[in-house]
């Protein structure tokens, strides 16, 4: 805990809940019940409840520093905010989207700056692993807003198995956002705009630079470690 926590009220809450697994179940959560969530018999505000859950795990794991903790804290209200405006008034959808990805840009680099860049001079721990594993699924989930609406602005930005009775089913784009990710390209879903493509092909390259120099560092770290 960061020691500017020590003597705040917020120092039990911390102690209890700011560890990486709370905001992996968070996430999991997320993505495991999202096409039941995505019915159109089940109100949207469940998924809206869902990320506000994240938007109180994710800032909770980074209260290691004061600055991530509060800024990431400020950026998950504004995006709960935004989404529960979209669900009565649907022309914010772009502004909520917006401040949805930036959450999950924000929370994947911050993890990753945290655990996997400036955290080696303490063991390599249980934590570390679960917080390489959230900031790639914060990365693919924030890739997975960003084509969701991107259809919802142009629908012919993808061709393949997006649209279902003309409308835009959010779990195809986790599909298509964690597949380029990992490089696996079935080839059901290809861009078909210029933005498109930049997106597939950048989510391509960082999800494999992430894994990557994430693997590096953990070894290094563990080499480190038994060398002490």
């Amino acid at each position: 805990m960061h020691q500017g926590f020590e003597q705040s009220w917020l120092a039990p809450i911390i102690r209890a809940f700011g560890k990486q697994r709370y905001l992996l179940a968070a996430l999991m959560a997320l993505l495991v019940f999202l096409p039941v969530l995505s019915s159109d018999d089940v109100s949207p505000l469940w998924i809206t409840m869902l990320l506000m859950v994240i938007m109180l795990a994710g800032p909770l794991s980074l209260a290691t520093n004061a600055f991530d903790f509060y800024f990431s804290l400020l950026l998950g209200v504004l995006m709960t905010s935004t989404s529960w405006i979209e669900e009565f008034f649907p022309q914010y959808q772009v502004i909520s989207g917006l401040t949805t990805m930036i959450f999950f840009l924000t929370l994947s680099v911050l993890i990753f700056r945290q655990h996997l860049m400036f955290r080696f001079k303490s063991s390599v721990t249980g934590e570390t692993l679960l917080a390489a594993v959230n900031a790639y699924i914060c990365m693919g989930i924030m890739y997975a807003f960003a084509y969701f609406y991107l259809l919802k602005v142009n629908p012919s930005a993808f061709t393949g198995t997006f649209m279902e009775g003309g409308t835009v089913a959010f779990e195809a784009c986790v599909y298509l956002s964690f597949v380029t990710m990992t490089t696996l390209g079935y080839g059901d879903i290809t861009p078909q705009i210029e933005i498109a493509g930049v997106l597939t092909w950048t989510q391509a390259l960082i999800g494999q630079l992430f894994i990557a120099i994430a693997i590096a560092r953990i070894v290094s770290g563990m080499m480190a470690n038994d060398a002490q």
